[in-house]
């Protein structure tokens, strides 16, 4: 089978999922409606070009925040916040920090909370260390 030079929308969808991204999250990114953001995952539409290059920067943040939260692991960290919501993540420190994507206003949750749970995974089977993941009550949004 030849490879195509870009990776073909599958792959750009199934991100997603691993990501975590809702249908709204992805419509929030493209600036489109829910049914269209719907059709896109469902592999009924092509997959806009900005939409790609923004799933694939999310990636990059899940790859970043991973690593950051290894390093605190490192560092003695016990303990992670997780946010319950798109805006409570994007009203605190962490949230600030990360760039906004495509026509989205900031973070996305979705992405936040896959690389914590990997970080949570890394410590307990490779470090054989606990780490709690605790739902944040700060900032209220």
């Amino acid at each position: 089978m030849n490879r195509p030079l870009t990776p073909p929308d599958a792959v750009y969808v199934t991100l997603c999922s691993y990501l975590g991204l809702s249908a709204r999250d992805l419509a929030e990114i493209g600036g489109f409606s829910d049914r269209f953001a719907r059709d896109l995952l469902a592999g009924r539409r092509p997959l806009p070009q900005d939409v790609k290059r923004a799933i694939f920067d999310l990636y990059r943040d899940f790859e970043s925040i991973v690593k950051a939260a290894q390093t605190d692991v490192f560092a003695g960290e016990g303990g992670f916040f997780i946010y319950r919501t798109n805006e409570q993540l994007r009203a605190s420190p962490y949230g600030r920090a990360l760039m906004a994507k495509g026509n989205a206003a900031a973070a996305f949750v979705g992405p936040y909370r896959a690389a914590m749970f990997k970080v949570w995974e890394w410590a307990m089977r490779e470090r054989n260390q606990m780490v709690s993941l605790e739902f944040a009550e700060t900032p209220e949004v």
